[in-house]
């Protein structure tokens, strides 16, 4: 500790509450706002175009199926926008796949229909934004906790000396 540097109890409370704040504050963050509209973007362009992947040849199963991943999506999404990372990063690698499935068959589309062309085509730029904001948000957010872990850390390895 410093000379004549007075380290009282009340200090070394405030330091470990910060550093159980910046963990809570890691782990349960709600998403800035452009994250959040373009997640809620999505969850809502899945049940615009709900009507139009409804085929009733597929029976119950089918349909059951179709609002069963609906739901699931929604749930997800809603989650990830209120801050539950394990949901962000589902939600970013479901975005992913379904660019990975959709994007390939754009200009096929394209050639035998616009309409559903235009439709996947903004669930594509939808999906690309989100996963790209999502991306961007929880690397700002990693390292704005490493700046306050660090000085937490900095603090206190400098009144042990």
């Amino acid at each position: 500790m410093k000379a004549g540097a007075d380290r009282s109890l009340g200090s070394v409370i405030d330091d470990a509450s910060v550093v159980t704040l910046a963990r809570t504050h890691r782990s349960r963050t709600r998403l800035a706002l452009t994250p959040t509209l373009f997640v809620l973007g999505v969850c809502g362009w899945s049940l615009i175009e709900t009507p139009a992947e409804l085929d009733p040849s597929l029976g119950h199963m089918g349909i059951a199926a179709l609002a069963i991943a609906k739901i699931f999506c929604t749930a997800i999404g809603l989650a990830a926008v209120r801050g539950v990372g394990r949901a962000q990063w589902l939600f970013s690698f479901l975005c992913g796949l379904s660019l990975v499935a959709i994007v390939p068959g754009l200009p096929i589309e394209l050639d035998e229909s616009v309409w559903v062309f235009s439709q996947s085509l903004i669930e594509c730029l939808l999906k690309a934004g989100a996963l790209l904001t999502l991306r961007i948000s929880r690397t700002s957010r990693s390292r704005g906790m490493a700046a306050a872990a660090w000085y937490v850390v900095s603090e206190s390895s400098s009144d042990t000396r």
